[in-house]
């Protein structure tokens, strides 16, 4: 832990001095291929060094846990939209589910990051009953 600490933080400052790629919106082909780096920087913390890791690992970590914030604050396509992760969850496990999702659904790498996104996570982390039902 001690020696992933430093190089995310490493990793994060370096990325955002790396030149950005134009894919504001990524696919979810592009989704996994950026985020398969936090899972290789988890594996072997030395991968931190490579630059093109490093700017994919800033890239995916942003874009998880910005999407994860922003469903935490609002329903963005209403009550449907919905996903409980556990409380303890990590950035990984949302990794993860997009990666086993797009396993099940191909046609995936083709929709937008974040429909990509709410699908993985709604089947990764289903809500109880009660959690879908409208509030008064």
């Amino acid at each position: 832990m001690r020696i992933l600490l430093p190089a995310a933080a490493a990793a994060t400052l370096l990325a955002a001095a790396a030149p950005a790629r134009p894919d504001g919106t990524p696919n979810g082909l592009g989704l996994v291929e950026r985020c398969n780096a936090l899972m290789q920087i988890e594996s072997d913390p030395t991968l931190a060094l490579d630059a093109d890791v490093r700017q994919n690992y800033g890239y995916c970590l942003g874009y998880i846990a910005g999407f994860v914030s922003g469903f935490a604050g609002r329903d963005a396509l209403g009550i449907g939209s919905r996903f409980c992760p556990p409380a303890d969850a990590r950035i990984a496990d949302f990794v993860s589910a997009i990666q086993a999702w797009l396993v099940r659904h191909p046609e995936g790498l083709e929709q937008p990051g974040a429909v990509v996104a709410v699908r993985a996570f709604q089947a990764g982390f289903p809500c109880p009953a009660e959690a879908l039902k409208p509030q008064n």
